[in-house]
């Protein structure tokens, strides 16, 4: 992603980059700016560059969808497949469609389209080693595919069916059945056969949550019939499972982040449990869309505070008093102390 940036910045200050480093190299004598002057100078270069914005543009759009906090799980596969395909179907031959496994070497288009702006600048530059430089750009693309298609899990046909559970598939009137997605997850037939029958007539109710994938299971979840029983806990159950399945690496990359924001070099003192709660307490309040400063605490919870009561162990030892209760260590209440103040 940050290359992304970095080489749409360089388009934007091309000639500004190459005046600067043109005067560095005459005033200064300086060898590493000689260098950059004379990349700045080739426009093979600049044509390159600007193959590259458009080409990881795709590959970054795709990447954000992952990293995004609010985004609909059913779909993230089915972005990531069609990347794939377009940047496969850039190289190869028109209307060829590639096997599973098979490599691209064998049917590339000998002169493929490889973008507006890029043709257009190939036209007006006029660069008399036009073939090297398609030639770097065509195999760009074709690692880029094989490293994407890599990537892919071994299950990907499987793992398609997930977008069964959006709110466009399973409210369709018309639609697959969830068997072969549920037999991944449930293996009792009994409970298999009872989803079964809930999924085929769950577009007969009339749902609210009918804009978010996650806010109609939710939805699902909570509904209760005349006798007070969920007619759809079984499938709802299913749904949430595979929903709350992790996508990407970037929420665990988040938790650290603030693990090490938190435990600071001046609270290295801090032990686990400490930090365990001030997390779970800051993604418990993103969560519901609140903060430090807008939520209001108990007032059973304000009357502990600044006393051993609030820090009094949960579980007490068979046999002892209420007044032998086990306590957390004076460090322990310190650094809590320390916490709340924070």
């Amino acid at each position: 992603m940050s290359i992304v940036s970095a080489i749409v910045r360089i388009l934007q200050q091309w000639d500004e980059l190459k005046t600067h480093f043109e005067i560095a190299r005459r005033d200064e004598r300086c060898f590493t700016a000689q260098l950059l002057y004379e990349m700045f100078s080739d426009k093979k270069n600049y044509v390159f560059l600007i193959f590259l914005k458009h080409i990881l543009g795709e590959v970054q759009s795709v990447n954000k969808k992952f990293e995004s906090e609010v985004q609909d799980p059913t779909k993230l596969l089915n972005d990531l497949v069609s990347l794939v395909d377009s940047i496969t179907a850039k190289n190869i031959i028109p209307g060829r469609k590639l096997k599973e496994g098979e490599s691209l070497q064998n049917h590339l288009d000998p002169h493929p389209y490889l973008g507006y702006e890029f043709e257009k600048e190939m036209q007006h530059c006029k660069i008399p080693q036009e073939r090297e430089i398609r030639e770097r750009c065509i195999q760009f693309v074709v690692e880029l595919a094989e490293q994407l298609r890599q990537r892919l899990p071994d299950n990907v046909k499987v793992q398609k069916k997930m977008s069964l559970l959006s709110v466009n598939e399973c409210l369709n009137q018309i639609k697959p059945g969830i068997l072969e997605l549920a037999q991944m997850f449930v293996t009792n037939e009994e409970i298999l056969t009872r989803i079964d029958f809930q999924w085929k007539k769950i577009h007969y109710m009339s749902w609210n949550q009918t804009s978010n994938t996650l806010d109609l299971w939710a939805e699902i979840a909570s509904y209760r019939d005349a006798s007070g029983e969920n007619t759809f806990c079984d499938l709802s159950d299913l749904a949430l499972t595979i929903l709350s399945l992790p996508h990407s690496n970037a929420n665990v990359e988040r938790v650290f982040s603030h693990m090490n924001i938190v435990k600071s070099k001046l609270r290295t003192r801090l032990n686990l449990k400490s930090l365990n709660a001030i997390l779970t307490i800051r993604y418990g309040l993103r969560r519901h869309g609140s903060s430090c400063h807008t939520y209001k605490l108990p007032q059973e919870v304000l009357k502990k505070i600044g006393t051993l009561r609030a820090y009094e162990a949960t579980t007490q030892q068979p046999g002892s008093s209420k007044d032998e209760a086990t306590l957390y260590s004076e460090e322990e209440i310190g650094d809590w102390e320390l916490a709340d103040l924070e």
